[in-house]
């Protein structure tokens, strides 16, 4: 038997899973919870195998680490999400989820997802496996070093201060980011959120500093 533990916004998300899997024998669904911090706080543990995460939950937390935190419990992770673009589906693969499904899949879909990623396998779309094989777009030295500073919590100024240039600078390179990625049709709300898109290299740079 595959024991699921659903973490999601809406308390009726868990009802309408149920019924969803009401013809399965082999997965049933243990617990619920709708932050991360409440599922841990339940003390699962060994009580469950698979953990179906939303991706966007009410506390704010971040996807990507809401999946690192649950990967390290030793469940697998298997993202749902009214959303299939591609900086969400590599930034909560790269934490460490096993697979991700967008919400209007069927009950065939999410039981076969459960039981691949159940088995140690990835679980995704040949649709969502071509987005996130697409490399993000290529940016600059400078442009990357912004990217870092800045999406790691640093403060415009703070970004400026490192680099040794201006504010109106550390602007013009976020400026330049965001059209890059606009130019490939995934237009961006939150910059912060690409830093996710580009893992940081080996060897001495500023990825870690």
């Amino acid at each position: 038997m595959i024991r699921i533990a659903v973490i999601d916004n809406d308390k009726l998300v868990p009802a309408g899973l149920r019924a969803l899997l009401a013809g399965t024998t082999d997965i049933v669904i243990v617990h619920t919870a709708t932050t991360v911090a409440g599922h841990l706080a339940a003390r699962p543990g060994t009580t469950t195998d698979v953990v179906l995460l939303d991706l966007r939950l009410e506390d704010g937390s971040d996807a990507a680490a809401n999946v690192a935190v649950l990967h390290a419990t030793g469940a697998a992770v298997l993202v749902i999400s009214v959303h299939g673009d591609r900086r969400h589906v590599r930034a909560t693969i790269r934490a460490g989820a096993s697979g991700y499904l967008v919400k209007n899949d069927d009950a065939d879909k999410l039981a076969e997802a459960i039981r691949t990623v159940h088995t140690g396998q990835l679980a995704l779309t040949a649709e969502l496996m071509t987005l996130i094989n697409d490399d993000p777009p290529e940016l600059s030295p400078q442009e990357l070093q912004v990217l870092y500073l800045y999406g790691t919590g640093s403060t415009l100024a703070a970004t400026a201060r490192r680099l040794g240039i201006a504010i109106p600078t550390v602007r013009s390179y976020l400026d330049r980011i965001r059209a890059k990625w606009a130019a490939t049709d995934e237009p961006v709300e939150d910059i912060r959120s690409l830093v996710h898109e580009y893992p940081h290299p080996d060897g001495k740079s500023l990825w870690q500093a």
